[in-house]
């Protein structure tokens, strides 16, 4: 129920026929699914793996909704893996969170091997090949660290030299991958930058599977029927070109086939990694690395020629200047600034950058160690690169792109040179869509009225089927409704009285419950200031708040909330849609607002002067479905599993008052008759 209130999812395989017909086998009732593994028959699951067996023998794309606990992983990764060894074609499998890659790989692979063991017939499958796809940069070069090691005076500080000691015990005492997320904590990043295997050092001729974690790494890749990557490294594989030859089908390798999941998240990851972002801190750590004259410490602090120190020092300095000058003239009292004009921003950091590239190439060209010329090629690589992002944005080349400038990191002190495509959709039908490799797009969350409408235009996927299967859970038992009425306007010229209402709603609705609370704001601002308010008295309480960007990383928040189980959790951006704690440890989600985009965002800005443009609404376009979309993801964080239960709290009575709200309501997790009753008691004007 919705309460108001004021405060408070063959014989012969090989041929198509035989492919399908063994896929229904496995998940029909009773079927090898339940048999041979003793899981739980779930029809949604069983829809979704037949239809996708389906769209895989007719080389067309998908698009699935699967409601939360349909089991999709399974429903896709059987079929996968069978179409893959019987076609000799190779799956890629794209998540967006380390959490779903864990469960693939650590869990649901080792049943579907379970599976294939004990079905006749397809035992001989049962040793398909399975490996992770991860960027280079996040495996140690044992080359590099022995360099390093040899020349740590002359490199680090006291405090970097004792963090390579500890990247070399790690490996003496068996590191498995040789993955820097196998280190805890993780390793200092500017120290691992200088030993990982992103470097022409870390090579085929150098390094091999026998003594190298990523060589090891791609010969698996390469032998692989299952591959696992994520959605940012794919994307930023795609956007470095990377691909089989012309006369090959296929996305990243040859005759490949590509799964999406949590498909919702393609868009935003895509337009990152295909457009520019270079940082004030990159580029002068960067530099420092090189030489800090500070310290007289560096890549060529030994070999440098006094000016090549030289040049190194007055790039530092114009870099310096520059990021000054964005943060103090351009910026100024705004956290964000579209560029519309080209050459508007300061010219005087390029000479000093290209003096510093010129001597990186006279001193790989002088270096007599054939390791020392790669490290500074590579180095030499880095700032061409450099120069080019800076290139790109003050000279805004691409007129399909939007440029701007933003504030980031954790004191917000981090300048941002950031471009994305002006329509993301044109360049994933091109590089994705448009290519002769099977797609399936998943999630719990990528249709709006029942329709994926929204969705397949957004991210070019016009010409995919369309299916939806809902979540086999009983809503209407499990979960709680309660929207307040009486919240003040959040957009109100003065907020203090919003603020302070949000703080004492969320301290009384959190307190009085033995479990905990998922609480998701829409800015960090709101969220700070609900921290600050509540923090003394959850400590008083002796029970655990937690504030995203405050302390911990998001794994770490995510492990100690379910072992503490009765904590208080602040979130945002990415906690609506990708944050996953099964049990009482979240027993109830608060939303504080209805999850609009900022209008004046540059993307969204640009977007939106084209459609006025044409006369047409960007706001039912664009914001409104957008805004629908992740609300239903924000709501699909309370409940997990078939045993939980849990209350939704929606905090913001606009969802009451304004005639969109109809929108926000028709998509509740509850039965179809509480809707209906609510709509209808809304009437047109809506509810005051």
């Amino acid at each position: 129920m919705i309460r108001l209130i004021e405060q408070e999812q063959v014989d012969d395989p090989s041929n198509d026929q035989g492919f399908l017909e063994k896929v229904s086998e496995i998940f029909e009732e009773g079927g090898w699914l339940e048999k041979a593994l003793g899981f739980e028959y779930r029809k949604e699951q069983a829809q979704m793996a037949q239809r996708y067996a389906k769209s895989l023998t007719e080389g067309k794309h998908l698009l699935f909704e699967a409601g939360t606990g349909v089991g999709k992983s399974l429903a896709y990764l059987i079929p996968s893996i069978l179409f893959a060894r019987f076609a000799r074609r190779t799956c890629l499998v794209a998540t967006n969170t380390i959490n779903l890659q864990e469960q693939l790989l650590e869990k649901d692979v080792l049943s579907v091997r379970e599976l294939f063991n004990r079905v006749p017939g397809l035992e001989t499958i049962a040793d398909f090949k399975c490996a992770l796809l991860v960027g280079r940069a996040n495996y140690l070069c044992q080359n590099r660290l022995s360099r390093a090691l040899m020349g740590q005076g002359d490199l680090f500080e006291s405090y970097q030299r004792d963090e390579v000691q500890r990247i070399a015990e790690w490996v003496d005492s068996g590191a498995v991958e040789g993955i820097r997320q196998e280190l805890s904590p993780p390793p200092n990043p500017l120290v691992w930058d200088l030993v990982n295997a992103d470097s022409s050092v870390c090579s085929a001729k150098s390094c091999s599977p026998e003594n190298c974690y990523y060589r090891r790494a791609r010969a698996l890749v390469e032998q692989a029927d299952l591959i696992v990557v994520n959605h940012s490294l794919f994307f930023s594989l795609l956007g470095a070109g990377m691909g089989p030859s012309d006369d090959e089908s296929g996305i990243l390798f040859a005759d490949d086939f590509l799964i999406f999941d949590e498909a919702h998240e393609i868009a935003d990851v895509a337009s990152d990694h295909l457009g520019v972002s270079l940082s004030s801190w990159s580029l002068e750590t960067f530099l420092r690395q090189l030489y800090n004259p500070k310290k007289g410490k560096g890549l060529i602090s030994k070999i440098g020629r006094e000016s090549d120190l030289l040049a190194i020092e007055n790039a530092a300095l114009a870099a310096s200047d520059f990021f000054q000058y964005l943060h103090m003239d351009t910026l100024g009292e705004k956290d964000r600034q579209r560029l519309r004009h080209s050459h508007s921003l300061p010219m005087e950091i390029f000479p000093p950058l290209s003096r510093v590239l010129r001597s990186l190439i006279e001193l790989s060209d002088l270096a007599s160690e054939e390791s020392a010329r790669m490290e500074l090629r590579d180095q030499a690589k880095r700032i061409q690169a450099y120069l080019s992002d800076l290139s790109e944005v003050i000279e805004q080349k691409d007129e399909n792109s939007v440029y701007w400038l933003e504030r980031g990191g954790r004191s917000n002190q981090i300048i941002y040179l950031r471009s994305a495509p002006l329509e993301i959709a044109t360049v994933l039908r091109e590089e994705l869509f448009a290519k002769d490799s099977s797609i399936l797009l998943t999630s719990a969350t990528i249709t709006r009225k029942g329709s994926a409408e929204f969705f397949r235009n957004k991210i070019g996927a016009e010409k995919a089927t369309e299916c939806v299967v809902r979540s086999p859970f009983n809503y209407e038992k499990q979960i709680s409704i309660s929207i307040f009425k009486d919240c003040p306007e959040p957009q109100a010229r003065d907020r203090s009285s919003y603020l302070q209402y949000l703080a004492r709603s969320i301290h009384t609705l959190a307190r009085n419950l033995e479990g905990g609370t998922l609480v998701l704001f829409t800015n960090y601002s709101d969220l700070r200031f609900c921290h600050n308010e509540l923090k003394p008295m959850w400590q008083k309480m002796q029970r655990s708040i937690y504030a995203q960007g405050d302390q911990y990383s998001r794994s770490e928040i995510r492990k100690r909330v379910i072992e503490e189980g009765d904590a208080l959790l602040l979130g945002a951006e990415s906690f609506w849609k990708g944050f996953d704690a099964k049990g009482s440890c979240i027993s109830q989600v608060i939303l504080t607002r209805l999850p609009f985009e900022n209008p004046s965002h540059p993307l969204l800005e640009a977007k939106s002067e084209i459609l006025h443009s044409e006369n047409r609404s960007s706001f039912h376009e664009i914001t409104l479905p957008a805004a629908v979309i992740r609300f239903r993801q924000g709501i699909g964080r309370l409940i997990r599993s078939s045993t939980d239960f849990g209350d939704l709290v929606i905090l913001d009575s606009r969802i009451l008052k304004k005639n969109y709200g109809r929108d926000f309501i028709s998509e509740l997790p509850t039965n179809e008759y509480d809707v209906t009753c609510l709509l209808d008691l809304l009437g047109d004007e809506g509810l005051s």
